[in-house]
């Protein structure tokens, strides 16, 4: 990682305005927001980079950059940055019962202490920006329908047709026979940024690719694009592009559940959600090094069991070490075959099997016995369900973000609430589908099983 890395990951676009200290780069300040005042130069550090803003007089190098924007602590951000640090942990002064504060040796004693884990609060894009993103996602998403080679490829990733509507993937082509297009930043509820060059007010960019969204609150959080390999001709081009503007909370999808998987790529929780969502949750960092934010952070603290299944890469190994420090309930849990979800579906790993072994009992135990029901022979449990739901007091909210059985609290046949919950929740196509692909949030015997376009 180098300092453009982390800015883009910041939401930071960066333009190159000039050659010197080999190539400066120039675009708004995180951290006051300052037109175009923000300076780095990704030359300097032996490649690491350097930045300094005009505006607010904040500056140092990537690591610093890393624990003020992106909410690392300094051993983490040493390890994004490949650099050792001579204490990997904080220290703090330990004395012993009975001892004055050195060792036998007459040496200070020193106990280490991990840094605390402070999560970032995060803020939601502004509403004129998720309007416009928004109306980009479904232009992108129908786009992509038609789109016959995209959709080869995010099915051979394991995002078959219904999952690419489910999470409302897209595909932005370009316009005008480019492979891109502009739009003013105030359009999008962007602050101005003057090019110093020209003068001229600088453009939002939007380049070519699979359009992959965030939501959050049912609402376009973020907007991620991941550049077909055509366009990425120097190492200065970003594969995933952010777009400015967007939220820089990590993307979680059904974390409501009793697991949760840790994945680096967007596209990877997808998958995973996709193929096993009715049995665990699934977070995506956008890279190895980034951390929850403060709701995803302390859902996680709540969750029986947190599979770490980051990039089997030196990234994720060095990762695991926090995941491990900040939670008792995290397993380090890489694919068995290839890199990451994604390759490992290629190779033939069985996502929801890979998933299930790493898992206790309490989360993978189904019921065996239903004392006072039977489960009919020949109906579909989509079918079922729809029928114990008109018959019964129930009903289903079934989210992207939160899913939740709600009985009449004098509804007290065990058999049933059992019955219902194990369709809802262990079958992967009925609890994909309400959940993800379904038009209501609100599920009852009415509109349960409604008929799909």
């Amino acid at each position: 990682m180098n300092i453009l890395d982390a800015a883009s990951s910041a939401g930071v676009s960066l333009k190159k305005a000039a050659s010197t200290k080999g190539g400066e780069y120039a675009g708004p300040c995180p951290g006051c927001g300052g037109k175009d005042r923000f300076r780095c130069w990704p030359a300097e550090k032996g490649g690491e980079g350097s930045y300094w803003c005009r505006g607010c007089n904040s500056g140092g190098d990537l690591v610093q950059f890393l624990k003020d924007y992106l909410g690392y602590s300094y051993p983490d951000a040493f390890a994004a940055a490949g650099r050792s640090r001579p204490d990997d942990y904080r220290t703090t002064r330990y004395r012993p019962a009975g001892m004055s504060g050195k060792n036998q040796s007459g040496v200070a004693d020193y106990k280490a202490i991990p840094d605390k884990f402070t999560p970032r609060t995060h803020e939601s894009p502004v509403e004129t920006w998720q309007v416009k993103a928004e109306g980009f996602v479904n232009k992108s998403h129908n786009a992509l329908l038609k789109h016959e080679k995209a959709m080869k490829y995010l099915e051979s990733r394991g995002l078959d047709k219904k999952a690419v509507k489910g999470f409302r993937l897209g595909w932005f082509a370009g316009e005008n026979g480019k492979n891109c297009a502009f739009r003013p930043r105030t359009s999008w509820g962007l602050s101005k940024i003057k090019n110093e060059k020209t003068g001229r007010d600088k453009m939002l960019w939007l380049p070519r690719g699979i359009v992959i969204p965030c939501f959050k609150d049912n609402k376009v959080y973020r907007v991620r694009i991941r550049r077909p390999k055509a366009d990425i001709k120097t190492d200065r081009d970003v594969k995933y592009y952010v777009m400015p503007g967007s939220g820089m909370e990590v993307m979680d999808i059904n974390t409501d559940k009793k697991s949760i998987v840790i994945v680096e790529a967007e596209l990877d929780a997808m998958l995973i959600a996709r193929h096993a969502g009715s049995l665990t949750g699934v977070v995506s960092l956008g890279s190895a090094m980034n951390k929850p934010g403060s709701t995803v952070f302390y859902n996680l603290k709540k969750t029986l069991r947190i599979l770490v299944a980051l990039d089997y890469d030196a990234a994720g190994q060095k990762a695991w070490q926090w995941w491990s420090q900040n939670f008792k309930n995290a397993k380090l849990w890489p694919v068995p075959d290839g890199k990451d979800p994604g390759e490992a579906f290629e190779k033939g790993v069985d996502i929801k099997s890979w998933i299930r072994y790493g898992l206790p009992p309490a989360v993978t135990m189904e019921s065996t016995t239903l004392p006072g029901y039977k489960i009919p022979e020949g109906v579909y449990p989509m079918q079922e369900l729809q029928q114990l739901l008109q018959k019964y007091p129930v009903t289903i909210q079934a989210e992207k973000q939160k899913a939740k059985i709600m009985f009449d609290p004098g509804f007290k046949n065990r058999a049933i609430k059992q019955r219902i919950n194990d369709i809802f929740f262990g079958d992967d196509e009925v609890h994909w589908y309400l959940r993800m692909y379904h038009p209501d949030s609100i599920i009852n015997g009415d509109n349960c099983h409604v008929k799909k376009s």
